[in-house]
This record gives C-alpha cells, sequence and structure tokens, in this order.
C-alpha cells in the first residue's frame, strides 16, 4: 500500500502555545484528544525541530512485532552491533517503523536510523 500526505511546510507563529483543538496528537498532547473521532487533515509537517530520544512507551503500541524498538534504535545509534542482533534486527524494515517516525513525539527520524544499521549489519555479514 502506498500512502500519499501533503508535505505540510506551513509555519505557525507560536503554535506551541496554542491548545491544539485542530490537531491529531498521538501523544495526547493536545485538547484534540478529547474528540477521538474527530477526523484531521494529515500531513508530515514536524511542527518544530527534533528534540530529545523521550522513552515514552510510544513506539511499543505502534510496532507490528514483539520487540523493544526503543532499544534497537539506540543500539543502533551507538552501533553496538551485539545488541542490535539481539534486540531483532534482522526482523524489521524501515517500513515497519514508519508509524512510530510519524508519531514521534521527538522528531526522531526512526527509518534513517534503522537503515544505517541494517546496511551495518550487510556489511559485517559480507
Amino acid at each position: 500500500m502506498v500512502t500519499v500526505i501533503p508535505e505540510g511546510d506551513e509555519y505557525e507563529l507560536l503554535g506551541w502555545s496554542l491548545p491544539g483543538v485542530d490537531k491529531f496528537s498521538a501523544s495526547k498532547t493536545f485538547f484534540s484528544s478529547l474528540f477521538p473521532r474527530k477526523e484531521y487533515e494529515m500531513n508530515a509537517n514536524l511542527h518544530g525541530g527534533e528534540r530529545a530520544f523521550v522513552l515514552s512507551g510510544q513506539y511499543e503500541k505502534l510496532v507490528p512485532m514483539d520487540i523493544l524498538p526503543v532499544h534497537l534504535l539506540k543500539a543502533i545509534i551507538v552501533n553496538d552491533i551485539d545488541k542490535m542482533e539481539q534486540l531483532g534486527i534482522y526482523e524489521v524494515i524501515g517500513e515497519d517503523f514508519a508509524l512510530c517516525e510519524y508519531a514521534c513525539t521527538s522528531k526522531i527520524k526512526v527509518q534513517e536510523i534503522l537503515k544505517s544499521g541494517i546496511d551495518v549489519m550487510i556489511k559485517e555479514l559480507g
């Protein structure tokens, strides 16, 4: 399946200070989470830059496999090959983490990190 959404390159002045009645939030950050059946126009806007990698338990709810995605990503970031293998890097591809990247409160480029980890593993095996 292919899903196409708008880029979302428009900016809001003081958008962080608004209550967010018309914004979707997977982490229930905005007041819009009080209206779960409301439909939103989705886009790829980051609404700010990258933030610290926060352990919120959000990825575990979104990944279809029974793995620890945050720990896997952190092992990839520090290039710990043994830990990557133990945490299941051979079982995942970038698309498995696409929803995590969209809903990430930290705005981390999860698929790029995973791709770099898979590239390291291919280089190690080859």
